[in-house]
């Protein structure tokens, strides 16, 4: 394979990404927009009716909904890239179990994210009034999956550790830091009209703008560490550094 083909799979995969971040960002901005006219209109308007569905169908912070299922579809998309990964990988005789581990971690985000299984961490609260009540659960639990995926990702190519390391920042910004700051907006009010206020959407839109980045980059960066041949045999899936390290390989015998 020459560099041009290399080339155009890395302008392909930028084209995707940057597609799909587009769509995000106009999926956030439009659910953010209408959930905010919506809770803060008389229901008698004529936009009412719209307002609610274009908010039913796209808003960050509802569920079962669009905006659910296109992040846990993004979420999927890492899963079964670094699974991908995993693969080449073993076939290259290098070392594959981490990148099934992260693979499976970002499968079950998927399902987390889609059937909002987090929010079942709520009955094990521990008399918490100040933010939502999953989150005295969640935290602990994510610093520790945090600790145990830093350590498996010591096992991995480095570059691509790096850039992992990165788009978990950003997500568990926005997944565990905003969403606490957000709970506790809603709890430092009388009642749950703090919903409906300005400061809880933008919040709201921090949050789910920086998982959807953290995670774009995490799509980025596993499809990074894939590259596609076409061989007289077909369709050839390698590695980026396996291809790297057979290239030097040559480069060495030929020129020792």
């Amino acid at each position: 394979m020459d560099n041009q083909t290399v080339l155009a799979q890395g302008t392909g995969r930028r084209r995707v990404l940057w597609v799909a971040a587009t769509a995000f960002a106009a999926m956030l901005v439009v659910g953010l927009v209408a959930h905010f006219l919506r809770e803060n209109i008389d229901s008698t308007a004529p936009t009412w009716r719209g307002l609610s569905g274009l908010a039913g169908l796209l808003y960050a912070d509802g569920e079962a909904n669009l905006w659910a299922w296109a992040s846990g579809l993004l979420l999927a998309g890492i899963g079964v890239s670094l699974a991908a990964v995993g693969f080449a990988a073993r076939n290259e005789r290098h070392r594959s179990a981490p990148y099934f581990v992260l693979a499976a971690l970002a499968l079950m985000l998927s399902a987390d994210e889609i059937a909002q299984l987090h929010e079942k961490l709520a009955r094990f609260d521990f008399d918490t009034d100040f933010t939502f009540a999953w989150l005295s659960v969640g935290v602990p639990v994510a610093i520790v999956v945090g600790l145990i995926v830093l350590w498996i990702a010591r096992r991995i190519d480095r570059q691509l550790r790096r850039r992992l390391i990165v788009a978990g920042t950003f997500f568990l910004l926005g997944a565990v830091g905003f969403e606490a700051i957000g709970g506790i907006v809603i709890r430092g009010q009388l009642d749950d009209l703090a919903r409906t206020s300005l400061p809880y959407h933008l919040l709201v839109g921090i949050e789910e703008g920086l998982e959807v980045t953290g995670a774009l980059l995490a799509l980025a960066a596993a499809l990074s560490a894939l590259t596609v041949e076409r061989t007289t045999a077909g369709i050839l899936v390698r590695t980026r550094f396996g291809r790297e390290a057979n290239t030097a390989l040559k480069c060495t015998t030929v020129y020792p």
